[in-house]
């Protein structure tokens, strides 16, 4: 099943100019978009609820590097080949030899997702589909299986579940956070009113 969703979904690149690099494009976006996604979580103005949205995007960076984590222990104990190393597939984009379960770039983005969803987000619903279709396209361009992406989600959804159970016990961690933001924004406000009066 796992082969048959995987060269369904394969089958369909190299189809349409449009869609390669549209999916292309997807899929090597996962690094800037994941960090702008947090940073517009950190920094939304305008909102009744702006410390909790730094709340929620704490534990999204927590969540992704403990599943990144997880995931390279997975890596060093198990090993399990890429589709193009064993199949002829449509390799749309350069990569490496590694093993393909799990996919670095779906946890980054399901970890975002489901910490979103937890946290009973407005944006849980488009940041989750975003997820799926991230993990679609890394099926697309031939590096990763079906399983490798499912995989990816609930490791993702684990590891948020235990940030979000145990988060009385990040509550340290969340402060600090928080007050090292207050006394950056503190001498950045300071240092503009000096301006002004000068």
């Amino acid at each position: 099943m796992n082969d048959i969703i995987f060269q369904w979904i394969n089958s369909l690149a190299n189809q349409s100019v449009f869609l390669d690099k549209s999916m292309i494009l997807l899929t090597n976006s996962v690094p800037y978009l994941a960090v702008a996604m947090i940073l517009l979580l950190w920094f939304i103005p305008g909102t009744s609820h702006h410390i909790e949205n730094k709340r929620t995007a704490i534990y999204a960076g927590c969540t992704t590097a403990f599943a990144l984590l997880l995931n390279l222990i997975l890596h060093l104990v198990y090993y399990h080949p890429r589709p193009f190393a064993v199949h002829h597939v449509h390799k749309l984009i350069p990569h490496s030899m590694d093993s393909s379960f799990v996919s670095d770039h779906a946890i980054v983005v399901f970890s975002i997702a489901w910490i979103l969803w937890m946290r009973g987000s407005r944006w849980r619903v488009p940041v989750l589909c975003w997820a799926v279709v991230i993990g679609i396209s890394r099926i697309f361009v031939g590096v990763h299986y079906p399983a490798d992406i499912a995989g990816s989600a609930v490791i993702a959804y684990a590891c948020g579940y235990l940030v979000v159970r145990f988060s009385a016990k990040l509550e340290f961690f969340v402060q600090f956070i928080l007050n090292v933001y207050r006394r950056v924004n503190f001498f950045e406000t300071d240092e503009l009113e000096i301006k002004e009066k000068l």
